[in-house]
């Protein structure tokens, strides 16, 4: 008998919360976490308010696979589409063979939705992706920023992720991604979406770009109405236009036999949308210092777009992957811990687009906050 295919009913999130734990990963946060997956299944503005964006595959009425789906607005240069995430892609292991894979995500390669991307794979499975003709990118690029008088405490961090490290080794990748130039404490700054922002900086930003479209609903949604994180939100002006940066402080903390302990501080930075190259400097700024207002020790940030990155690297967020040690810097904080870092993609196009991927000409704004890559462990 074949598998029955369909989207999931409002009623059925103990069973697939069951299904996760059992065949994705025990205690997954979507498990811990019924208000998160309702705020990233059930968008009624954006899917049909029945019915999760989440597909199942039935045997006989007990779950055979998942694939959840995170519908968005595209942005292709100003023009407009349906895009669709793919997440949490599970085939119990008695249908592995076969074709439930490719009948699970035809539920959502549809042709009302270009693209579809899966952020955040597996690299041990990313060749299923090109076998059902996905297109793998390379890894989406890590900046790392600590700042000078947190010199010792970053230290004190990679020995406490990696005890074998000797004293010497630890200060001298910390030294290598310390903050040395000054930055400007008198930057005016605001701290809410500008009210214009669809009629002026949304559509300056999306000509020049590809991505989710970061329209005031998106920010919204995806910030303000967030069900676990508090994300702030850091605007300078520059004449008419607004800079837009978004970030998290993020607490790290080590687990020990007692339970997790608080270790220190890290800003996670999600979204940096300056106007120019003056004003990403001055936003840039105003983001070391909230920084320092809040004692967190440095930064990160994930992002493809090559503008963006240039910017950063100008202002000494620098590149993880430019020094032989930089992938041993942390990416995981509850609890710390040495795995992740690396986030790999895939993505199925009905149409052609320019290249994504860590050049510096690649027009893709694509960052970590985007899917469901930036959420509890």
């Amino acid at each position: 008998m074949g598998l029955d295919f369909r989207f999931a009913q409002l009623n059925e999130y103990p069973r697939i919360s069951g299904f996760l734990n059992d065949y994705w990963a025990q205690n997954h946060v979507y498990c811990r976490m019924s208000n998160l997956f309702e705020w990233t299944f059930r968008r009624e503005d954006r899917w049909e308010p029945q019915h999760y964006s989440f597909a199942v595959a039935e045997d006989a009425g007990e779950l055979a696979g998942i694939l959840g789906g995170i519908p968005f607005r595209f942005n292709h240069f100003g023009r407009s589409s349906n895009g669709m995430w793919i997440v949490n892609y599970v085939i119990r292991p008695d249908h592995r063979k076969g074709s439930a894979a490719l009948q699970l995500l035809s539920q959502f390669r549809r042709t009302d939705y270009n693209p579809v991307i899966a952020f955040g794979i597996n690299p041990a499975t990313s060749a299923i992706y090109r076998v059902l003709r996905g297109q793998v990118l390379p890894e989406i690029p890590r900046h790392f920023l600590v700042l000078p008088e947190a010199g010792e405490r970053m230290a004190a961090l990679l020995q406490m992720t990696w005890p074998d490290w000797s004293a010497e080794r630890a200060a001298e990748v910390t030294d290598a991604f310390m903050l040395h130039r000054k930055v400007s404490d008198r930057v005016e700054t605001g701290s809410q979406l500008p009210p214009g922002w669809d009629d002026c900086e949304w559509p300056s930003i999306s000509q020049r770009t590809i991505g989710a479209a970061r329209d005031a609903a998106y920010l919204d949604w995806r910030y303000r109405r967030h069900p676990v994180f508090e994300y702030r939100f850091l605007t300078v002006g520059e004449g008419p236009m607004t800079g837009l940066a978004v970030w998290r402080l993020e607490t790290i903390r080590k687990q020990t036999p007692q339970g997790r302990v608080d270790a220190d501080r890290i800003g996670r930075l999600v979204e940096f949308l300056p106007v120019s190259a003056p004003n990403a400097e001055a936003l840039f700024s105003a983001f070391v210092q909230a920084l320092r207002r809040e004692n967190a020790l440095g930064a990160d940030f994930y992002g493809y777009h090559g503008q963006t990155r240039c910017w950063l690297r100008q202002l000494e967020f620098r590149e993880a992957v430019r020094h032989p040690d930089g992938r041993a810097i942390p990416s995981r904080f509850q609890p710390l811990d040495e795995k992740g870092g690396g986030i790999l993609s895939a993505m199925f196009l009905q149409s052609d687009l320019p290249a994504c991927g860590d050049a510096g000409d690649c027009p893709w704004y694509w960052t970590k906050s985007d899917s469901d890559q930036d959420r509890p462990n």
